[in-house]
């Protein structure tokens, strides 16, 4: 400690004398003292030391001795202001190639009489760049149609597959069935297709046994409609009437829907004439809709021989009452 106080005193003293000094011997000494305690200073100290606020040093006035060797400072040039640059204007469109759409979508019979939308053509162009393209069909890099095909596009093909070939196999085994020989009654009926191994003869009962099926729905059920007349209740002449439009009306609205009425005066007219007549109802009204009607119009059976549509023939596409 002692050492440290005797060495600090001199140097103390020195920097003292050095500011006291005339400006001339100033110059001198000070750039060596000033050069070390500037050293000193420099340390990094805590910042809870530091409490005084740090101070501005002025620069010395040059003497005449040092002005040549001190640089001068130079000055930077004035910094000019940046200059926006102007946006990229876009092209104006030339609106008078534009269709004119103020009076309505212009028509494109032209267009398509000129032969620009003829799919032959297209196909034509389509090919051209194919064989620029790699003449292979599709272009280099290009995966083949199948790979842009979803996988439930593909089940629902493979799905239609299955269900063309199942129906193309159904369809033979049922002519197959359907051309098997006759039995004895559907000989005495076909005389004219007799029985045998050949395709024809086995085509040709296939399409007879088809026509008697469709036959069945087309013909009436019974071949006689009519049973012949009993003695006790024959009448001399016998009467043939009609359901619908005759003995009720039916019409549907919305409020009510299908609502059937009893023309006036049917009960005295059934009544009456059964005494004279044998009162037939032929009608081309189905055997369900019509039978509960035909109950309630004439519940004491004036009507002797209801006939409904299964009695009726159907033949190009008419319902014939014959």
């Amino acid at each position: 400690m002692m050492l440290t106080r005797a060495a600090a005193r001199p140097a103390a003293g020195l920097r003292a004398a050095t500011f006291a000094a005339p400006a001339a011997l100033r110059s001198r000494a000070l750039p060596v003292t000033w050069a070390r305690g500037m050293a000193k200073d420099n340390k990094p100290q805590s910042p809870r030391f530091s409490k005084r606020p740090a101070q501005k040093s002025t620069p010395l006035p040059p003497s005449n001795g040092t002005s040549a060797s001190a640089p001068k400072p130079v000055p930077e040039p004035p910094k000019q202001p940046a200059t926006p640059q102007e946006p990229e204007q876009a092209p104006i469109p030339d609106l008078s190639k534009l269709p004119d759409l103020t009076q309505g979508i212009p028509s494109t019979l032209e267009y398509e009489t000129a032969g620009a939308t003829d799919r032959s053509v297209l196909a034509a162009i389509e090919e051209e760049e194919a064989a620029k393209a790699g003449g292979g069909g599709r272009s280099k890099g290009e995966l083949p149609a199948s790979a842009y095909v979803s996988s439930s596009e593909r089940r629902r093909q493979k799905l239609v597959m299955w269900a063309l070939g199942l129906t193309g196999l159904s369809a033979v085994v049922g002519v197959a069935y359907l051309g098997r020989d006759w039995d004895e009654e559907e000989l005495s009926k076909n005389p004219e297709v007799p029985n045998g191994w050949s395709i024809g003869l086995w085509w040709k009962r296939a399409m007879a046994r088809m026509g008697d099926t469709v036959t069945y729905y087309q013909e009436p059920a019974f071949e006689k409609l009519l049973p012949d007349p009993d003695p006790s209740f024959e009448r001399p002449y016998t009467l043939c009437i009609s359901l619908e439009d005759m003995l009720v009306h039916s019409e549907w609205s919305r409020d009510h829907g299908w609502r059937v009425a009893k023309r006036p005066g049917v009960d005295y007219f059934l009544h009456y004439l059964s005494q004279y007549y044998e009162i037939v109802l032929f009608t081309t009204v189905p055997f369900a809709t019509g039978e509960p009607l035909v109950r309630k119009l004439d519940p004491y059976r004036f009507i002797m021989w209801p006939l409904f549509r299964e009695a009726t023939k159907y033949k190009d596409g008419e319902i014939i009452k014959v």
